[in-house]
């Protein structure tokens, strides 16, 4: 379905009935069918968006692609959907990085927050005008070149080794994805909300007074580290690093993600 906003339209993806409710968000370069095949037996409604810059998700022209507006219309889908009850949030990598301010920005709209293999930004300013240089370097490459070739550097990157051993027709799946976005969009989603972009929430984790489970890879060494450094600061944090999987959990492990999501339901 497409759900229209003011300045934005939204692609969704709505399936299950019932409760729980969850928001699932996608990674870079990926949509709210990532998560589909995962979720479409289990208990509770899922609401699966393509957020800026991704799928068939469109914008204004002149319309930011910053933290502050994707929470803001995140928020705005939910209130349409579902009033102001809270939520399941599920993120993972840029989705987590989104699910951390929507948690920083509408504590009272989530339950239980989940962040699988992602961070609360930059801590200094200096790291993070050194990461907003990587991000726009990163766009102008997407930009130079075609989409593919971008693709294969994408998928050439150590953070992804892991899902070279995954089975052909899901690697070709997951490509596929990959190649039906639009290179402009994805450029302005990186400049505009990549890591050097987006606020720092560290000091925010301190205040999450709602359950939060930590999800790694134990082959995503940095990811995991990271994690553990978000968990010494949350309140109600859990964590946990799933065997032999690298940076996408969900797409490496789905079995073991799918008895995470059920224990909600």
């Amino acid at each position: 379905m497409q759900l229209q906003l003011t300045k934005s339209s939204y692609h969704l993806t709505i399936v299950g009935t019932g409760e729980p409710t969850w928001l699932l968000l996608h990674g870079f370069m990926g949509s709210g069918l990532d998560f589909f095949n995962l979720v479409q037996h289990l208990p509770g409604r899922f609401i699966l968006p393509d957020l800026l810059g991704h799928g068939t998700t469109n914008a204004d022209q002149d319309y930011p692609y910053t933290m502050a507006h994707q929470v803001q219309d995140l928020n705005a889908i939910l209130t349409q959907i579902i009033g102001e009850a809270p939520v399941n949030l599920w993120g993972y990598s840029m989705g987590g990085r989104v699910a951390i301010a929507f948690a920083a920005t509408y504590p009272q709209k989530v339950a239980h927050l989940y962040l699988e293999s992602t961070r609360p930004g930059m801590l200094t300013k200096d790291a993070r005008h050194q990461r907003q240089n990587h991000d726009a370097n990163l766009a102008a490459q997407l930009l130079s070149g075609s989409l593919a070739e971008f693709v294969d550097h994408w998928e050439a990157l150590p953070l992804f080794a892991s899902q070279t051993h995954l089975n052909s027709a899901l690697k070709t799946q997951v490509r596929k994805q990959r190649l039906v976005q639009d290179k402009n969009q994805l450029a302005k989603s990186l400049t505009q909300m990549g890591t050097g972009s987006q606020p720092n929430y560290w000091p925010n984790l301190l205040r999450f007074n709602f359950q939060t489970t930590v999800i790694t890879g134990q082959l995503d060494l940095k990811f995991t580290q990271i994690g553990q450094a978000m968990l010494n600061d949350l309140p109600q944090g859990q964590g946990i690093t799933v065997p032999n999987v690298g940076h996408n959990v969900h797409l490496e492990a789905p079995e073991t993600v799918q008895q995470i999501l059920k224990l909600e339901g």
